[in-house]
């Protein structure tokens, strides 16, 4: 096989595409989770993480502590962009990457997407996030989120892609 990038151009492969989707969601839970244990550690409710996320459809309202909207709407954004992001990351790594690379690669796109959505995007439109949220814990969230999409499609990988491991 050559050492290029033409294969992001040239083939669709479905059963990858929805890999990369489920291992963005489990990736955006791990994520999620991690927060709200963090959120616990400073005295935080649980759902505080997603409250912040929240934050961003609907303003300062999100965060109040009865604030199920907040925290639906939270919920929402977060996992529609971890499954996004997750889409991404499949079609652009082949589906024979080594583990090594998978992991790699994983944790290099979380910090890739700290840098450009949370440190340049996110700040624009979502003061609470950029107030509330210290860059460092902000950076290892996202790498927790490349960690564990690359260890998900490590997992997800051999059943999806092979049609005999399809329930």
């Amino acid at each position: 096989m050559s050492n290029d990038v033409s294969h992001i151009w040239t083939r669709f492969n479905g059963r990858w595409i929805l890999t990369g989707v489920l291992s963005g969601l489990g990736a955006g839970a791990a994520m999620l989770i991690a927060a709200a244990i963090l959120s616990g550690q400073v005295a935080r409710e649980f759902f505080f993480p997603a409250k912040l996320i929240g934050a961003a459809l609907l303003g300062p309202k999100a965060l109040q502590i009865d604030s199920n909207l907040g925290t639906t709407a939270g919920l929402a954004l977060h996992f529609a962009l971890s499954a996004f992001f997750g889409l991404v990351f499949a079609h652009f790594v082949l589906e024979t990457s080594r583990k090594r690379t998978l992991f790699l690669l994983g944790t290099l796109g979380g910090l890739a997407v700290w840098l450009f959505w949370s440190m340049m995007f996110m700040p624009s439109f979502n003061d609470a996030m950029s107030v509330l949220l210290p860059k460092t814990v902000s950076l290892l969230l996202h790498a927790v989120f490349g960690a564990s999409f690359a260890a998900f499609i490590i997992l997800l990988r051999p059943l999806l892609n092979n049609p005999k491991g399809m329930a």
